[in-house]
């Protein structure tokens, strides 16, 4: 039985590798084929508006709005919707409405972020493109005609995600958070050409508001409306005949959490909302109208997601104690070195490739490379504890009894 366990561990290991590798190598191809399309593109001219939700957000509001403003493209429209703040996050706007004539803002009660960015793409929005950007979040220059570039490239396309970047890192905990955003990144180039994206983060997400008519816009039943109007996007269109992206290209700045204690808090709220996305569109998983949904999400990537990570997640504390047991039993540093140097590959693929990173950072994220692995552990922890708890929920996520959509800031 021992024999047979270690051999399970062994084939996992290596099938995970490959997994690893073969998507870095698709990314890379997918990578180099945008940007030889990129150079054929013409100058993009179709207009955007960028919508941002804000509720109590007077410390990073402004540097939100003014990233917005600096972004030179021609035809923008930029809308902030104040959700009832209770700070003085409304004198600041009225402050940047009389600096910005075509700043656009919207005083509403509080009512939750969902029914904030209803208000906002609904109502205020006059192009077809939307992107939505959160009140603590930042673009960097030229985010706007990029994300524009694509969406003129390709008619099909109604939904992109961005580059989202951790900001300057201060402590284990942020920067551990910057060097995953960093591999994770990586890893998202990968799934446009695999045709199986499936969450359109909330930060500098863009969308067809045409699209966004057609499904009802945001639902306001779940505390990540992000992840949830991704699905329910998929759900309704399909993602063959239309498509969603993920623009490497377009840069977008958040904060990190800056403790544990935050981290926790974000990451309970990300793997709730997650499975009760994924609940609510299950009909997904093992779809077998082809000519709508590729096979690659939903009989692939979906049920990993629930089968392979989470259960495997679950049993992280067994495989843990088994390489223990093994370096005591054997005095054999091979398994635990093997899979140091995978992860320190990857951290080194993901920092090398990105064009996005000041010299500085990339000269710290490469010395701490090696070490990836054991940072990246503290993000494990996490979400196996959110994993438990959100297992606790389970009933709850199902029959999506709780169905509040109010706002969940961590410390800034």
């Amino acid at each position: 039985m021992f024999h047979l366990m270690i051999l399970f561990v062994a084939g996992l290991a290596t099938f995970n590798f490959a997994r690893i590798f073969t998507s870095l190598a698709v990314a890379n191809f997918a990578k180099a084929k945008k940007l030889r399309a990129a150079k054929r593109q013409p100058v993009p001219t179709a207009g955007i508006a960028v919508v941002i939700p804000a509720y109590n957000e007077e410390k990073d509001i402004e540097k939100c709005v003014r990233s917005v403003v600096a972004n030179t493209y021609p035809h923008k429209q930029v809308i902030v919707v104040d959700d009832g703040s209770t700070d003085a996050t409304d004198a600041v706007l009225d402050r940047l409405a009389q600096e910005f004539a075509d700043l656009v803002v919207v005083h509403q009660p509080n009512a939750g972020k969902a029914r904030a960015l209803n208000n906002g793409i609904m109502n205020y929005a006059d192009y077809e493109l939307v992107m939505v950007l959160d009140g603590d979040s930042a673009l960097a220059p030229g985010a706007l005609a990029a994300m524009v570039a694509h969406f003129e490239a390709d008619p099909t396309l109604i939904a992109a995600a961005t580059n989202v970047v951790i900001e300057a890192a201060h402590n284990v905990i942020e920067y551990t958070q910057k060097l995953e955003y960093l591999i994770g990144n990586k890893y998202k180039e990968a799934e446009p050409a695999l045709n199986l994206e499936y969450i359109v983060g909330g930060i500098g997400s863009t969308f067809r508001k045409s699209a966004l008519q057609e499904v009802g816009g945001y639902s306001t039943d779940s505390i990540t409306e992000d992840i949830d109007l991704s699905m329910k996007l998929i759900h309704h269109f399909g993602n063959q005949r239309y498509h969603i992206d993920y623009t490497d290209d377009v840069v977008c700045y958040t904060p990190a959490a800056h403790s544990f204690a935050d981290l926790k808090t974000q990451r309970l709220r990300w793997k709730y909302g997650r499975f009760k996305a994924l609940a609510k569109n299950r009909r997904l998983f093992f779809s077998r109208d082809f000519a709508k949904y590729s096979p690659t999400l939903t009989w692939w990537k979906l049920p990993k997601i629930v089968f392979f990570e989470e259960l495997m997640m679950l049993l992280e504390p067994v495989f843990l104690c088994l390489m223990a047991y093994l370096l005591y039993l054997y005095s054999d540093l091979t398994t635990m070195s093997g899979t140091a140097i995978v992860y320190a590959l990857v951290a080194f693929t993901a920092i090398f490739a990105d064009a996005h990173l000041p010299r500085r950072e990339r000269l710290q994220l490469l010395v701490t490379a090696p070490f990836t692995i054991c940072l990246l552990y503290i993000v494990n922890v996490v979400d196996f504890v959110s994993l438990i708890k959100c297992l606790g929920k389970s009933r709850e996520i199902v029959l999506n009894t709780n169905q509040t959509s109010a706002w969940e800031h961590i410390e800034r």
